[in-house]
């Protein structure tokens, strides 16, 4: 790795280097002032800051990543793009910088206070949607506009399973196989130690648009039990406990399928809403939820396919796995809250810096309540799991049994399982195309399918993930 060394007592100095392309690194001698008004201190001590890594000069990527190091430094302080100078620490990232020109000043801070010269770093994002991308396909299909009672505005793509494990990045964050089996899409490379900086920069996707959607979606597994097929007899796993097997949702380009995950308009006042910030994480419905506290359909819900449910027509959902006969399929639906706080991207517990929209009969319809008053694009899931005999006792070819790795219950013939439905979102979308989708297909009260962004591309297709399934211990509850 090439490292610029900026040594103090130079100044107005142009390094080039071969890390990631070339900055501009304007080295400020002391007791002068900068733009944003910060003086420096005139001092002996020498403050060597090194520069290892920056952004390219021409990006087209919407965060930055800066590594840099001081020997005799005690901190550092940075300024981003004439903001005020504020501690901060290397590696740096940056979550969210702006379109066109940017600069970020470093400088290394003594154990008195006082500071050496300003490095200067200076890079353009360029718009994707201008200069392109192998993950924009061109497409000449135009989507139609939404059909009256039904979506207001929305955006539909397909992902392929990417992995599974028994990790929760966002509930037990560093505890390797702390949490139930959960089934990942998206990132490939998600596990107890991801974080914002990691979605964003390690691993490909397994949805549509791959390098720019490289968030992470996940849910617990969804489990049936094991028959043999022949006699029907209930199959026992390794150690003598009735044995599970996981049913995979139906995705992909089968006509059939139904898209997994939906971005639409939460909120009646499209021009109101903002996109999904980055780095935001989120849950929608409730792991621990028992017999006697079924869930809002509202917010989860099951249906059988044939049921044909339809929120304005045929509002018929269940609480629970509904029983469908082969060869239909058992459907779930999964809505995140809409309306953010406007501060945090998490909370304690993952749920109290977003809410769900509110309609009291005003004339403003449906909107955030003043305690999340920023409206943002609205994720949801929508699976569809094929009733086929692998998953089916043999005799009564339904989905009898099956349950959650989530359900803290026993499932039984008159006690359904699927409870605990809920799901977990970690954002990292590229913020240019989330802007896109917000602008053309939402805003737009477009309905648009498979990734197509309605403004002449789409997103490119799936991929398939990177690992196998695990064992299903304890239910898929996990140790």
């Amino acid at each position: 790795m090439s490292v610029c060394h900026l040594n103090r007592g130079l100044a107005m100095l142009l390094v080039s280097s071969a890390l990631t392309g070339c900055f501009e690194s304007t080295l400020q001698s002391s007791d002068t002032e900068g733009d944003n008004g910060n003086k420096e201190t005139d001092t002996d001590s020498d403050l060597t800051l090194s520069i290892e890594q920056a952004p390219a000069d021409i990006t087209h990527l919407r965060y930055a990543e800066f590594d840099f190091s001081a020997p005799d430094a005690a901190g550092f302080e940075c300024s981003l793009n004439g903001d005020t100078y504020e501690s901060c620490s290397p590696p740096m990232f940056i979550e969210s910088v702006d379109l066109g020109n940017n600069d970020l000043s470093i400088r290394a801070v003594g154990t008195e206070g006082e500071t050496g010269e300003t490095a200067l770093i200076r890079w353009t994002v360029d718009d994707v949607m201008v200069t392109g991308h192998e993950d924009l396909i061109p497409t000449n299909i135009s989507p139609s506009a939404v059909t009256e009672g039904s979506w207001r505005g929305i955006f539909r793509i397909n992902c392929d399973f990417a992995h599974s494990s028994y990790n929760d990045p966002i509930v037990f964050p560093g505890e390797e196989g702390a949490a139930h089996l959960h089934r990942f899409y998206g990132n490939t490379e998600v596990d107890e130690n991801t974080t914002m900086a990691s979605l964003y920069t390690q691993g490909e996707s397994s949805c549509q648009g791959n390098q720019l959607n490289l968030s992470s979606y996940w849910n617990p597994a969804l489990l049936a039990p094991v028959y043999d097929q022949i006699t029907g007899e209930r199959q026992l796993d390794a150690i003598g406990n009735p044995a599970w097997q996981v049913v995979p949702a139906v995705v992909g380009n089968d006509d059939e399928a139904h898209e997994v995950f939906y971005y639409s308009a939460g909120v009646d006042d499209l021009a109101s809403i903002q996109p999904l910030p980055p780095g935001l994480r989120m849950i929608a419905g409730e792991s621990t939820t028992q017999p006697g506290a079924e869930q809002d359909t509202s917010v989860v819900r099951w249906h059988c396919q044939t049921w044909e449910s339809d929120d304005a027509l045929n509002p018929q959902f269940s609480a629970t796995i509904p029983e469908c006969e082969e060869p239909d399929r058992v459907r779930l639906d999964v809505f995140f809250p809409s309306c953010w706080d406007g501060e945090n991207l998490d909370s304690t517990d993952h749920r109290s810096h977003m809410a769900y929209p509110v309609n009291e009969g005003g004339p403003e319809g449906t909107q955030c309540p003043s305690s999340h008053p920023v409206p943002v694009i609205r994720v949801s899931y929508h699976y569809a799991f094929g009733v086929v005999p692998q998953f089916t006792h043999p005799d009564i070819k339904t989905s009898a049994g099956w349950r959650l790795a989530s359900d803290m219950y026993e499932v039984t013939d008159e006690q359904a399982g699927g409870l605990s439905l809920h799901a977990d979102w970690f954002n990292a979308w590229h913020p240019t195309v989330l802007e896109t989708i917000l602008e053309n297909c939402i805003q737009g009260a477009l309905d648009c399918h498979d990734g197509n962004l309605a403004n002449g591309y789409r997103l490119s297709g799936t991929q398939e993930g990177t690992q196998v399934e695990p064992d299903i211990v304890n239910r898929g509850l996990g140790m």
